[in-house]
């Protein structure tokens, strides 16, 4: 378990810079959580506490029970042993193969050549990289240097993986290969994984729980089911709508509005269940309510399928009796 306790941290100068602000989370043992926000929001800086590559100005935090911000020396290096780490530009060393570059952290913790290239080896085959181990990484894709920096950070066994931006310079079809990876880790090792995105489609399909960030503070943490269906804050709203339709749904809005000057947008959002049975087509049926469907998704998140759709209504007087007939049926209604 990692917990958080009113964790700032401060950078001082002639501005002084407040990048992280009162932070308190508790993140359990065995879960993906994802931590998101825009640049500048104070991810980054907040994941780097967790293994005090930056130091707190004040507050707390415990990795299972133990105050990591208050070890120096010795007993701060045997507890970052029990947490790997991944980047988003790889951070491999490109003078070694692959077999030794995922060797490496055994290497400096004085292991013998025989057992550290041996345990490199079967990490190289669990990442899908055995036919690679004598490459450099200058012949390897994009994919394959993430996957190398992913079997390098496992190297140890950490009880905790962190991944600072870890898919980001990745094209899609790789960030769903190395996503699946990191599923399959934690659910075979049962590590705790904190992954720092700006991708909102990364935190949908692989995180339990996250905190959206902004300006240094946490300002919306629940699970990912729940913020995806009934965000609070408005700049979680932002990023969810650009998940949904690939849009600004405010300037989607806005041009529907001109016109249709009566009309309005929907955000219909169904759950679990929901997600798989015609509960739109028999409201829409039962009230004769002419719509239209401007976007409309299913997502699998670890929680089950999760849909949201956009439909546009010409007539004022049809909103209120559908949001009556859709909430009966446990579907989320908002007006945009």
């Amino acid at each position: 378990m990692i917990r958080f306790e009113k964790v700032n941290k401060t950078y001082l100068g002639k501005k002084n810079v407040e990048a992280v602000r009162d932070v308190s989370l508790t993140i359990n043992d065995g879960e993906i959580f994802g931590i998101v926000g825009y640049s500048g929001a104070g991810k980054s800086t907040l994941i780097r506490l967790v293994n005090q590559l930056e130091k707190v100005t004040s507050g707390h935090i415990y990795i299972n029970d133990v105050d990591i911000t208050a070890l120096k020396g010795k007993e701060l290096r045997q507890e970052r042993q029990k947490i790997g780490m991944i980047f988003q530009h790889f951070n491999l060393l490109w003078s070694k193969t692959v077999l030794e570059n995922i060797a490496f952290p055994l290497e400096i913790s004085h292991i013998s050549k025989k057992e550290r290239l041996a345990k490199a080896k079967a990490m190289a085959e669990e990442v899908g990289l055995a036919d690679k181990i004598n490459v450099y990484p200058s012949n390897l894709s994009g994919g394959q240097k993430q996957r190398v920096a992913i079997a390098r950070a496992l190297i140890l066994n950490p009880d905790i993986l962190l991944c600072d931006e870890a898919t980001s310079a990745l094209d899609p079809k790789t960030t769903e290969d190395i996503l699946d990876l990191l599923k399959r880790i934690n659910q075979k090792y049962h590590i705790t994984i904190l992954m720092i995105t700006h991708q909102m489609e990364t935190v949908q399909k692989i995180c339990h729980r996250l905190a959206v960030m902004a300006d240094g503070a946490v300002i919306e943490s629940d699970t990912v089911e729940n913020i995806f269906a009934d965000p609070k804050k408005e700049l979680t709203k932002q990023l969810i709508q650009t998940v949904d339709t690939g849009v600004d749904v405010k300037k989607m809005a806005l041009s529907l509005k001109q016109k249709y000057p009566d009309g309005h947008l929907l955000r219909v959002t169904f759950e679990k269940d929901n997600s798989e049975k015609p509960v739109f087509y028999e409201v829409i049926t039962k009230l004769n309510i002419p719509i239209n469907i401007v976007s409309a998704n299913i997502k699998n998140t670890q929680a089950g399928a999760l849909g949201v759709m956009y439909i546009h209504i010409e007539m004022r007087q049809e909103i209120a009796p559908l949001i009556e007939e859709l909430q009966r049926r446990e579907v989320k209604v908002e007006v945009i």
